[in-house]
């Protein structure tokens, strides 16, 4: 199934991503302990290694930070989109459940949002 992108507003290819945006990664990791200081560690599931995206735009118009906003909405919360992190080579699927946004200047507005690594099909 193809999935919507994430809108760039014309600033390829990452769109309008600034310094305060973040990856994080967590695995997940299963360990028995045994005597002796022994143990035995696995991956957690078919995907034990996830990498989210704490994503924050540039400031931006009023329009085109509704535009980010509109599609974020679009996703529910659980529907998933494409989103190319900078500096990696192809868009990854996530889906996002919260975000704020920064009304801080009347004419420039941030939109921070924490992207989650998705792996449905």
């Amino acid at each position: 199934m193809a999935y919507p992108t994430f809108p760039t507003l014309g600033i390829a290819p990452y769109g309008p991503v600034t310094i305060g945006s973040s990856k994080e990664a967590k695995a997940a990791v299963l360990t028995a302990t045994f005597g002796d200081r022994y143990s035995q560690r696995t991956g957690d599931g078919i995907n034990p290694l996830t990498r989210d995206f704490g994503y924050r735009s540039i400031p931006l118009a009023a329009d085109q930070i509704r535009q980010l906003e509109d599609f974020l909405v679009s996703r529910k919360g659980y529907l998933p989109f494409l989103f190319q992190v900078p500096f990696e080579p192809a868009p990854r699927q996530f889906i996002c459940d919260s975000w704020t946004t920064d009304y801080g200047d009347p004419l420039r507005s941030t939109l921070m949002a924490m992207f989650k690594e998705n792996f449905d099909p």
